[in-house]
């Protein structure tokens, strides 16, 4: 099942591979974990949104954060002077989203992510786009990123660049939470077990 991916993230076992139980004997069952996620879902649902896409890449769960998204982008941009156009909205989620779904960095293009690139002799080098195979977000890379949907000047961009790291907080604060309520749902659950 798709949720005991991301369940897993956690320390919840669904199997117990113990020798003496008899077999892959599931802790619990697929209902207890979804009841585990919905216990849990009231204290930050934009964060286990982000989770979902982070660890699941959830097509579902990454439009229902796009809108949420989209929603807090607008509160932020209220007091917004001058104008906007409507992809500079899109641009703001995308590239938040992004950032807050792969914390350490994109996966570098030059690499695929492994760290060693071969040169027109074959000869295994060490890449120099990246370090361990993750391109981390910079200014540069969030320009870069947001540069995709709305392309604009780094001058306009820094000032775009505001909001971002608004959006990004948020969203990070939002998965901390859901984290943070898993596992204490998780302490309570493990204290009526034992």
């Amino acid at each position: 099942m798709r949720i005991e991916t991301l369940l897993s993230k956690f320390a919840i076992k669904g199997i117990n591979y113990d020798p003496q139980s008899g077999g892959g004997k599931a802790l619990l069952s697929a209902e207890e974990q979804l009841a585990v996620v919905g216990l849990c879902w009231h204290e930050s649902p934009v964060g286990w949104l982000v989770l979902f896409v982070e660890g699941l890449r959830d097509v579902h769960a990454l439009k229902q954060l796009q809108i949420a998204t989209r929603g807090e982008t607008l509160r932020l941009m209220e007091d917004w002077r001058g104008v906007y156009p409507e992809k500079a909205l899109t641009a703001l989620c995308a590239t938040a989203i992004a950032e807050a779904t792969q914390q350490s960095g994109q996966v570098c293009p030059e690499c695929n992510g492994s760290a060693i690139v071969v040169d027109k002799n074959r000869n295994r080098r060490k890449c120099q786009c990246c370090k361990v195979g993750r391109i981390v977000w910079t200014q540069e890379t969030r320009f870069a990123y947001f540069a995709q949907v709305l392309p604009v000047t780094y001058s306009r961009f820094k000032r775009y660049n505001v909001v971002l790291n608004q959006l990004v907080t948020w969203l990070v604060e939002n998965r901390t939470m859901a984290v943070v309520a898993i596992e204490e749902q998780l302490r309570i659950e493990k204290q009526k077990v034992a």
